[in-house]
């Protein structure tokens, strides 16, 4: 199958959480996502690691547990990549492939002087997805 690269919204720094209306933000993402059909799920979270936003197909559980687990690995990248590159060196993205042909690409945005961590989780295989146990149906986040 043919590989397609999520490209991250252009303007999501410029209508990030802080400050902005719910519904430029919402606008954001739903034109990005229509941008990008590959993508199956997202979740963008604070600096502490806390859902703000997720995709309405993915649940609320699972929004929890990938923002628990990657903020302490994107953390780690940071660190070991400063300790290996030099202090001036920053973290753009990370993209991690799967054998299952899922991808998961992590970037950040900062906006009023607050990080955002923006993951998004990518179907590379070209068939249908489906999220394992989707018992209670899938959050959307505020407004997702």
């Amino acid at each position: 199958s043919e590989h397609h690269s999520v490209v991250f919204p252009s303007d999501f720094g410029a209508c990030a959480m802080a400050g902005a209306q719910t519904s430029e933000v919402d606008t954001t993402l739903q034109g990005w996502l229509s941008e990008n059909p590959t993508v199956i799920g997202y979740v963008v979270m604070n600096n502490d690691g806390i859902p703000v936003k997720y995709h309405q197909r993915m649940p609320y559980d699972m929004a929890i547990k990938y923002s628990a687990l990657l903020l302490d690995f994107t953390m780690k990248a940071r660190k070991c990549l400063k300790e290996l590159m030099g202090g001036d060196s920053e973290l753009a993205n990370l993209r991690i492939r799967t054998k299952e042909k899922t991808e998961v690409i992590v970037g950040t945005t900062v906006m009023a002087s607050v990080e955002y961590i923006l993951v998004v989780i990518q179907n590379c295989s070209g068939a249908p997805w489906q999220w394992p146990d989707q018992e209670g149906g899938g959050g959307g986040g505020e407004g997702a």
